[in-house]
């Protein structure tokens, strides 16, 4: 073991939370901000008065690419490798069940990535639809029981949303009116699912593509009349990848 490994194992969890922040040279308001967390969270956390609970780290390290191996153990590199540019996706058992009993602690939980997008419009979410969970903050979905994450594929959302994007989708009911111009995630009369940008023409729903080429992704036109509750939600957040 490396002096500087043995040094980190006999910090403690706050001590390597601190240095850790100092070194990329942030201070507590700005790492409580960019994770959603107060700033007396993290003076907490730092002063060993409270232990910071996996899902905050998690964040923090899809943030700042900080190893929450690290800050626990001292095991590893203090920083992770590249910053991923997808939501951290948890699908171990034992992380998935140290996130569930600390859901609603500093207000992250853990939400069902789906592997179909289908899926998302069920009212009971199967384990075998499951591919992992998402971490999402209380800010972004009060009601988290409602959200499913789903991914992209193509480019018709572009550059709003990219190819190979997560998005989070509330199916909460919504009378169509009030999601006049939003992004929903939509059925078709094809049996297919869509991520688009509803209008709401008499008894017609137009799901529009962002992508500048309007002729090579043409509006989708759905018939209400003959496909009377096509919106399965509204995608309310994203991880995008803008490299």
């Amino acid at each position: 073991m490396s002096a500087k490994k043995a040094a980190a194992g006999k910090l403690t969890i706050g001590e390597r939370l601190r240095s850790v922040r100092s070194e990329l040279g942030l201070n507590q308001t700005e790492m409580a901000e960019a994770v959603g967390v107060t700033q007396s969270s993290i003076g907490a956390y730092e002063s060993n008065r409270r232990r910071p609970p996996l899902p905050l780290l998690l964040a923090l390290e899809h943030r700042f690419r900080i190893n929450h191996e690290w800050v626990l153990d001292g095991a590893g590199e203090r920083l992770a490798g590249v910053r991923p540019a997808q939501p951290v996706i948890v699908t171990s058992p034992e992380e998935l069940d140290a996130l569930r009993r600390l859901e609603g602690e500093d207000r992250y939980y853990a939400v069902p990535y789906l592997r179909d997008p289908a899926a998302a419009g069920a009212g009971l979410v199967m384990e075998e639809q499951v591919e992992g969970y998402c971490i999402i903050h209380q800010r972004v979905a009060p009601h988290p029981e409602t959200i499913r994450c789903v991914r992209i594929s193509g480019d018709s959302m572009a550059p709003t949303l990219t190819d190979g994007s997560i998005v989070a989708v509330d199916i909460t009911p919504i009378p169509l009116r009030n999601l006049q111009g939003r992004i929903v995630c939509s059925r078709t009369h094809e049996g297919t699912v869509v991520i688009k940008r509803l209008r709401v023409r008499n008894h017609f729903a137009l799901l529009f593509s962002d992508h500048e080429d309007q002729r090579a992704f043409a509006p989708i036109v759905l018939d209400l009349r003959e496909l009377a509750d096509p919106i399965i939600g509204q995608v309310i957040w994203a991880w995008v990848d803008l490299r």
